[in-house]
Order: structure tokens, then C-alpha cells, then sequence
């Protein structure tokens, strides 16, 4: 056949894994085995659950029972929304990538916080497991790094004028985000045979129906429960609605959109051939960006996003573990010339990720 008939790939295609690879995978398991320690949780994990639960609940009861008003009552719900994306990033997140514990039902257990916060677990595994993890920022297949129409996350992306404000009008896409997630996305894309330039299984039997039930007691525990128990105006429970997305949706964005998008990241996009220049290793640990992943307090607000690299490269192990195993990456990624980007720095890297908006905006 002629090399240019040739029938090309509707998936890219990664170079085959070489010793960066063998590497860094041979330096972790030895970590673990020198230290006896599982890749999956332990007590410190297990304490952060119960804490993050334990605050989570205690913010949504004294929201109906605590007779708190005004704006108190308002912070308390935008700290709902806030506790919300944590047990989300330090216990859904790791369940759902099967890490949390070596047991299959204790991580679909945990992975139903997310269906609790209005994002149906089975959904969103799929469009984060697949969709972003397997070909992480490349335009089109990774949903991620496929934003709305009034953003423009990349070059490749047509200017328009509106994109000159984008960094400013941002925050409030972020801050209400959620609201198309909590409310439609589910249902959209759980009918969909296709999603990006991914095929999805066929939906089983009762799927639907079991979308449509998670739905119903989200909407009872957002909506029906503080409409009935609290003394407020009817009006209230659906500004108060959009105030816990706000607090869900910054959250959210301040923690996972700086794993990637900041300034002068290296790009790794298919040629015309649909074939990348990196092996899948590789790629991960290029495309991704890490913060304060040296600070304790920073890997347990963020259940170890902190360190997306790490987690790229290792979704299957515990967050618990990111902190120490970001040593071992970054050194290995030295010595065989792959690309390790970091911040020292939160701030730092909300800063990058500011700049690299307005640099974008501009024509």
C-alpha cells in the first residue's frame, strides 16, 4: 500500500516506551517495597476521609438546624459548595481511578461522592479516566483541554475578539461551571454513542434510570430539604444553589485547570499521521504541572493534585503517596531529558495559568 493511502488512526499513536519508562516504574515499586508501605491507603488516608465526611456533613447540618441567617448563612453555603470539590478531590477522585483501596467496592463506594455532589460516578470516570488521562491535552481528545466557545485554551483554537477579556471574565465561567455538570451533562453525554473521538460502551440495563434516581435525591438535598426546613424566602434555595456552585466551581478550577494549562507548556500534538512524538510515559509526565508539591498542607487540601504529574504518571496509587514519590520523578525525569514543570508556589501557579489566559487573548 502506499505510504500516503495509508488508513490513518481515528486514535493517536504514542512512541513505544523506552527506558525513562523501565525506569521510574523500577524506582517507585522499589520505594515501596523498601519502605513495606501498599500503594493504595493507610491510616493518614483513612483519617483524611473521615474528616473531610465528618465536615462535609456537619457544614450541611447546621445549614438546616443551625438557625444561622444573613450572610452567615451564605458563607456556610459557599463553604458547602467548597467542602464539596475537597472530599472530591482527597476521596472521589482517588476511587474512582481505583487507588483508594485495593478492594473494587470500597473505591465504587467512595466514588459515589460524586454522584452525591450531581455528577453521576459512572459518567465521570469515563470522561476523566478516558478522556483526559489517555491523551492529556491534545485538542479534541481531551475534554479537559476542550472548553466552551467563548474560551480559547490554545492556539489552535480561531481568535475572536471576545477572547481580548477572557482573563477577566473567566472567574465567573469557573464559578458556575457546575451548573451544566450538576444539572444536564449527565444525561446529555450518558446517551451519546460517541463523546470527543472516544466510542462508548453501550449503556446497560437500568443505566438511565439509575441516572435519573441519582438526580432526583440531588435535587431533594439541594433543593426540598432547605426549602422545607429553613425560614427564608422562596427565592432562597436557588440563590443559595448557585452560591454552593460557586463555591464548587472555584474550588474545582483553582486546583485542576493549573495541572495543565499555565504558560510555556510543552506540547506534544499528533502529526499528520496521528502519531505523537513522545511514548504515552513520557507524555504524561511533559503535559502536566505540579505546585507547593513539597508542602504536606497543600497535598491534603488537594488530595494530591498538587502533584499531577505523579498522578498522570501513577493514577492507580493513592494521592497519599505523591508527596514522596515526587522526588523520585523529577529526578528521573533529569537524568533521561523529559520535561518536569513546577511551581514552588499556589499562587504561582494561579498567576501562570492568569497570564497565559490574557497572552491567548490576544490576536
Amino acid at each position: 500500500m502506499n505510504e500516503n493511502n495509508k488508513k490513518v488512526s481515528p486514535l493517536p499513536r504514542f512512541q513505544k516506551e523506552g527506558e525513562f519508562s523501565k525506569d521510574l516504574k523500577s524506582r517507585v515499586n522499589q520505594y515501596f517495597k523498601d519502605n513495606k508501605k501498599s500503594k493504595h491507603c493507610n491510616s493518614e488516608m483513612v483519617f483524611k476521609t473521615i474528616f473531610y465526611l465528618t465536615a462535609l456533613f456537619s457544614i450541611y447540618l447546621l445549614i438546616l438546624f443551625g438557625s444561622f441567617t444573613g450572610w452567615s448563612l451564605v458563607g456556610l453555603v459557599f463553604l458547602l459548595g467548597s467542602a464539596c470539590g475537597l472530599v472530591g478531590f482527597n476521596i472521589g477522585h482517588d476511587a474512582i481511578h481505583g487507588g483508594y483501596s485495593s478492594k473494587k467496592w470500597v473505591n465504587n463506594l467512595l466514588g459515589q461522592t460524586f454522584t452525591a455532589f450531581g455528577a453521576y460516578a459512572p459518567n465521570w470516570a469515563f470522561t476523566h479516566n478516558q478522556c483526559h488521562h489517555t491523551f492529556t491535552s491534545i485538542p479534541g481528545a481531551d475534554g479537559d483541554y476542550t472548553p466552551a466557545p467563548i474560551l480559547r485554551f490554545h492556539e489552535e483554537t480561531e481568535w475572536k475578539p471576545i477572547y481580548k477579556y477572557q482573563h477577566i471574565y473567566v472567574w465567573f465561567l469557573y464559578a458556575i461551571f457546575t451548573l451544566e455538570w450538576v444539572l444536564v451533562r449527565d444525561i446529555k453525554q450518558m446517551k451519546k454513542k460517541q463523546h470527543l473521538i472516544y466510542k462508548k460502551p453501550a449503556l446497560k440495563k437500568w443505566a438511565m434510570t439509575k441516572v435519573y434516581v441519582a438526580k432526583a435525591i440531588y435535587y431533594a438535598n439541594v433543593f426540598l430539604w432547605p426549602a422545607l426546613l429553613l425560614d427564608i424566602p422562596w427565592w432562597g434555595v436557588p440563590v443559595g444553589f448557585l452560591v454552593m456552585q460557586a463555591g464548587l466551581g472555584l474550588t474545582l478550577s483553582l486546583v485542576f485547570q493549573l495541572g495543565h494549562m499555565v504558560e510555556d507548556m510543552p506540547k506534544d500534538w499528533p502529526d499528520e499521521n496521528n502519531v505523537l512524538s513522545q511514548s504515552y510515559t513520557e507524555h504524561q509526565c511533559s503535559t502536566a504541572v505540579n505546585f507547593a508539591s513539597t508542602s504536606w498542607f497543600g497535598s491534603w487540601m488537594t488530595g494530591g493534585l498538587n502533584t499531577q504529574i505523579e498522578h498522570h504518571l501513577f493514577p492507580n496509587i493513592c494521592s497519599i503517596h505523591y508527596r514522596k514519590l515526587a522526588p523520585i520523578v523529577k529526578q528521573t525525569a533529569k537524568e533521561h531529558g523529559v520535561a518536569y514543570k513546577e511551581f514552588k508556589t499556589w499562587p504561582g501557579a494561579v498567576a501562570s495559568h492568569y497570564r497565559l489566559l490574557k497572552g491567548l487573548g490576544k490576536a
